[in-house]
């Protein structure tokens, strides 16, 4: 009876031993099967609108954070001397075509004479005292005189379109209307968002600091929804699709965990060396309507 006993207990504890063994592969075959990657929270646009001039800041509208809408003052600037006095020459000469002008008013001119002239050859002709090779002479030039006076309108109206962008791009930063021959307004320019968003940096810029013309302090981008680029390793690459869902782990979030979808894989590695292992990026989108998440958290991307 002992003996059936023990045998029967010592072939329970090695069941045991057996399930819990079993158990345990199933597990590391399941944490070898989970792809994790790690990348960095993106925003999926930075805008930066640079200054068009040579700029001494007035006034910085904004802050990191803030939520701004397109063509809201990020700053306000006056223009450094010379920009100035270059802007008001500008619109003072306006789309500068009297030149153009005067030169159409010369060829019309010449073009009444011709026209006059062929009118009469053209009775010579009818009558047989003409000669017909200098009509068409005369025809040929009043011809090439027509297409020289629609090519200089042409031209004339290019310009004038130019110079009206010209005008609204600059009525975009003084924020009043302006034409041409005008005296350029007092008041500061502003330095407008180019885009929906939130101020996602800003230079170190202070209240009459002067800033060259094309510098861009302000980054402006939308937060919601983030952008996620983990780099995969060739052999795992495969076992991804577009569209397939990941959980994502801010470790800056307290380990925070967010649900992801898989928007692209690139088609090309991000190294061509043979002597290397080749990555390929992988794009993950994800919600982020609490703005919790901010560019440049780590995240852990679990597949």
């Amino acid at each position: 009876m002992d003996m059936s006993l023990k045998s029967r207990n010592g072939l329970s504890l090695w069941n045991q031993v057996g399930f819990i063994l079993f158990v345990c592969c199933i597990l590391a075959t399941e944490a070898l099967a989970e792809t994790i990657l790690t990348g960095k929270v993106m925003a999926t646009v930075m805008r930066q609108e640079p200054l068009p001039f040579n700029a001494i800041i007035a006034e910085i509208c904004v802050k990191p954070g803030d939520h701004v809408h397109k063509n809201a003052p990020l700053l306000r600037y006056h223009l450094q001397g010379e920009a100035e006095r270059l802007l008001q020459k500008e619109i003072t000469r306006g789309s500068d075509t009297e030149e153009l002008r005067g030169k159409i008013l010369e060829l019309e001119r010449e073009q009444g004479r011709l026209e006059a002239q062929c009118n009469k050859n053209r009775h010579l002709v009818a009558s047989g005292l003409g000669s017909r090779q200098a009509l068409r002479r005369q025809e040929s030039e009043l011809k090439a005189i027509g297409e020289r006076i629609v090519l200089l309108r042409k031209i004339i109206k290019k310009a004038q379109d130019t110079f009206q962008a010209r005008l609204k791009e600059l009525e975009r930063y003084y924020q009043v209307p302006l034409h041409e021959g005008a005296v350029l307004p007092d008041s500061a320019l502003i330095l407008p968002s180019p885009v929906d968003g939130y101020v996602l940096s800003v230079s170190s810029i202070f209240p009459g600091s002067l800033i060259p013309q094309g510098t861009a302090p302000i980054v402006v981008g939308p937060l919601d929804p983030m952008l996620i680029q983990v780099p995969v390793y060739e052999g795992e690459v495969s076992d991804i699709q577009v569209g397939q869902e990941a959980v994502v782990e801010i470790p800056s979030l307290r380990n925070k965990k967010f649900k992801a979808k898989v928007t692209e894989i690139s088609w090309v590695s991000n190294d061509m060396n043979v002597a290397q292992p080749s990555y390929f990026t992988v794009k993950l989108m994800l919600p982020n309507a609490s703005f919790e998440l901010k560019p440049g958290f780590k995240a852990v991307v679990h597949f």
